[in-house]
């Protein structure tokens, strides 16, 4: 367990690190792993000793949680063959090509322990995905299927992970027993999933419903979700991850309909803060291992040798991906009912699925959760060197793959289509005019003059947006180009407003008292200039009249 202490320390670690990641040309996640290293190189560094159950499960429940949560249901159910196809398929056949490859390059590795190496090296990482992606503005359909797939084989390998360890443990196999076990806990985990899912949403309505709850109990229950879901599917011996993505798929669909704003946009923060913590700690903890586990290993294996199998394995992980990936893309299409109802992704959209297979923290926390010993007491086999393999995929590729996939990209010339860009115009049409519906109906009721002409300043606010998101051409352009501006003379406007604020209560004219609520108020105003930034979706020239 981590003292109370040394968690300050490791905090204080992650957004040092985070700061200084933003200079150096790889994903941040690199950062944390090297911080982690050289902290641990640090005379007196406080030295952290993990225990295997608790890292799993405070970690992977939440990070889970928010990856089902963030995605969407309706681009999941077009998208589920080629999800299906690298969640499952890829999963499994990664799984068996590097756990056959590292049992005969590792002397000594059992069969069952160079599985368990497979599926924990099997899953991708969402966020370091995610990071070029939303950057780049890519094709929707590549990001649901890279955002989907992410998703779905962190369940399938940690499953498959688990199913290896008790391999291990029994020290025999059954590929009938596995599937048939293997059918039981997911449908199983799912249902509880779902069912934690909605009880609790049922309850956070009950509460509100008895005006007995408030942002912070019900971004309270958000948080004990995933634990919820994960600890009941785990002692009813189901499992516990596929409940948990099954809770944040359910949440992810009702919490943005069913939250209010100030539940919304507390959740929103606090989980973004959640999220930033642990996968800076998980990172920054596999670090402060490295020296012991070098140490470990290195008492079995020469340096050549350790780096020669992490290259060797790291490879095959890649490799296999990049071999799956077109026959998966492509041979489904010989089907005809496939061939006549969809259209086959273009090559260079499958080859940046193949290259986006960086390893992350669900490989990390796997890892890290093998046990000690064995239930006889006996040192667990091959643990120091399963994590340390680990450790070196993560490594490898986030570095090689991380750093190489915005350029692939840039080169490749993927561009974000058409749909994304014309549904956010459609959102924006939709409902300004039931706004304006609305004012106008309430107009006809409005009898003093000073209330119509409160009414009738806000209805021409609403009849300017809707004609700029109404215009075509040249008069569109111009529109655009009158929102950009106004936002920026908005902007300085509100950042004279709050200099002028804060320097009346620097120099004591007004009170605390006076002072906190506006500048929340104008932290508000902020808030909603930025949200109303004009995006280039709103550019005519990325979208055909």
């Amino acid at each position: 367990m981590i003292p109370f202490e040394h968690a300050l320390i490791l905090l204080l670690l992650v957004a040092s690190l985070s700061v200084v990641g933003r200079w150096l040309p790889w994903p941040e996640l690199i950062t944390f792993l090297l911080g982690g290293v050289a902290a641990a190189l640090i005379p007196g560094f406080p030295h952290v000793t993990l225990d295997p159950g608790f890292f799993f499960l405070c970690f992977l429940p939440p990070l889970l949680f928010s990856d089902g949560w963030l995605m969407p249901l309706r681009e999941l159910a077009k998208a589920r063959r080629p999800i299906l196809l690298l969640a499952v398929g890829l999963v499994i056949f990664t799984t068996v090509v590097v756990g056959f490859v590292a049992h005969w390059l590792v002397p000594g590795l059992p069969l069952a322990m160079a599985f368990a190496l497979g599926a924990i090296v099997s899953p991708t990482d969402a966020v370091a995905v995610s990071a070029v992606t939303e950057r780049l503005r890519v094709p929707a359909r590549l990001t649901t299927v890279l955002s989907g797939e992410s998703l779905m084989n962190d369940a399938t390998g940690l499953v498959g992970f688990k199913f290896a360890l008790g391999a291990v443990v029994l020290g025999s196999f059954s590929l009938h027993r596995m599937a048939l076990e293997f059918l039981v806990l997911s449908t199983g985990g799912f249902a509880i999933g779902l069912g934690v899912g909605y009880g609790l949403g049922r309850l956070r309505d009950l509460l509100r419903y008895l005006h007995a709850s408030d942002s912070m109990i019900e971004v309270t229950i958000s948080l004990m979700t995933p634990y919820a879901a994960y600890l009941l599917a785990d002692a009813l011996g189901v499992s516990g991850v596929l409940a948990v993505v099954a809770a944040g798929l359910y949440s992810g669909w009702r919490d943005p309909v069913r939250m209010d704003v100030e539940a919304r946009q507390t959740a929103y923060g606090v989980w973004s803060l959640l999220l930033f913590w642990l996968n800076g700690l998980a990172f920054v903890l596999l670090g402060l291992q490295f020296p012991r586990l070098l140490a470990a290993v290195s008492d079995e294996f020469t340096t050549l040798q350790l780096l020669a199998f992490t290259g060797v394995v790291a490879g095959t992980a890649m490799a296999a991906r990049m071999i799956w990936v077109f026959p998966g893309t492509y041979l489904p299409f010989l089907i005809p009912r496939i061939r006549r109802s969809e259209k086959p992704a273009p090559p260079a959209a499958v080859l940046v699925v193949g290259w986006a297979g960086m390893r992350g923290t669900v490989t990390l926390a796997a890892a890290l959760s093998i046990p000690l010993l064995l239930p006889d007491g006996a040192a667990f086999p091959g643990r120091d060197i399963v994590i340390f393999l680990a450790f070196g995929v993560i490594a490898v590729t986030l570095l090689v793959q991380g750093t190489t996939l915005e350029p692939l990209i840039r080169r490749l010339g993927l561009r974000e289509d058409e749909s994304r860009p014309k549904e956010e115009r459609l959102a924006r049409m939709t409902a300004v005019e039931a706004g304006l519906q609305v004012l106008r109906a309430i107009e006809t009721s409005v009898e003093t003059p000073d209330e119509r002409a409160a009414l009738g300043h806000v209805i021409s606010e609403y009849e300017q947006r809707l004609a700029v998101l109404t215009a075509e051409g040249e008069t569109r352009r111009s529109a655009h180009q009158r929102r950009k501006a106004g936002h920026r003379y908005r902007s300085a406007a509100l950042q004279a407003e709050r200099k002028a604020v804060n320097d009346l209560w620097r120099n004591g004219i007004i009170i605390d008292e006076v002072h906190r609520p506006l500048q929340q108020l104008l932290d508000h105003e902020e808030s909603m200039l930025l949200a109303s930034v004009p995006s280039e979706s709103e550019n005519p020239k990325l979208i055909s009249e």
